[in-house]
């Protein structure tokens, strides 16, 4: 009976040390093995990088504003150039840096689900694979919701909810970017990178609405900008400017 028992257990000895070195000549030897092109995919090789879209310290997208209907008269208002920046960045910039946000007003004649739109001009584009947008929101503790629009290459508009304003002062808000929302294709160039579209802010219909304020500050997005390297990879990368040149 003991030596079935230390049978057993070497057994058991034996097949857990011969999994640890079958576990260690995998990842050993596949590096070796798989050409280099495919490593990235096996290894789901990454380069995350923390990206500033706009940090407000200037109007270069010409930032604009709008909103829906019952909007009260010289309304919504947009405001460049305010001194108030979140005291959160400070360490992330040397003096004087970082000292404007933009600033938001507005008022509706009637309660209801009113929105606010702010946008630039021209779409901003996304770089990389972009995983998640945040952005610095000054909230005056009304019951109002805030989104992130992003457009795909497809030009299909996705809606991502910041959440809600209801708070007072800075707060960093922010959304992930679902794994659904494509941003690549099989074909070369397989990069399509989302662009930012605009802020849309809604009122819930029992808060009221007779003037609003909302400050924004150093919209940001966390994204992937690895790019798989191969031979020829230049034409990839060039082909949509070769062919539109005139």
């Amino acid at each position: 009976m003991n030596r079935a028992i230390l049978y057993k257990k070497r057994s058991r000895v034996m097949k857990l040390r011969i999994l640890i070195l079958m576990t260690f000549f995998i990842f050993l030897l596949v590096p070796m093995i798989l050409p280099a092109q495919y490593l990235g995919q096996a290894f789901k090789m990454e380069d995350i990088r923390s990206i500033i879209l706009e940090d407000f310290e200037n109007n270069d997208n010409n930032w604009q504003v709008s909103a829906s209907r019952f909007t009260v008269e010289d309304y919504p208002q947009l405001k460049y150039g305010v001194e108030g920046a979140p005291i959160a960045l400070g360490g992330s910039y040397a003096e004087g840096e970082n000292k404007y946000v933009l600033g938001v007003r507005s008022s509706f004649t009637r309660k209801g689900y009113n929105r606010v739109w702010v946008s630039p001009e021209e779409e901003i584009v996304i770089p990389g694979a972009a995983k998640k947008i945040d952005v610095w929101v000054w909230g005056a503790n009304y019951y109002y919701n805030m989104e992130i629009h992003v457009r795909d290459y497809r030009g299909m508009v996705h809606k991502l909810p910041l959440g809600s304003l209801h708070f007072i002062g800075w707060r960093n808000l922010s959304v992930e970017i679902p794994k659904q929302i494509p941003q690549f294709i099989r074909y070369l160039p397989m990069e399509k990178p989302l662009t930012f579209v605009r802020f849309a802010i809604w009122t819930e219909p029992g808060e009221r609405v007779d003037d609003f304020y909302v400050y924004l500050d150093h919209l940001k997005v966390l994204t992937d900008i690895y790019r798989e390297r191969f031979d020829g990879d230049v034409l990839a990368d060039e082909t949509r400017d070769i062919w539109s040149a005139e």
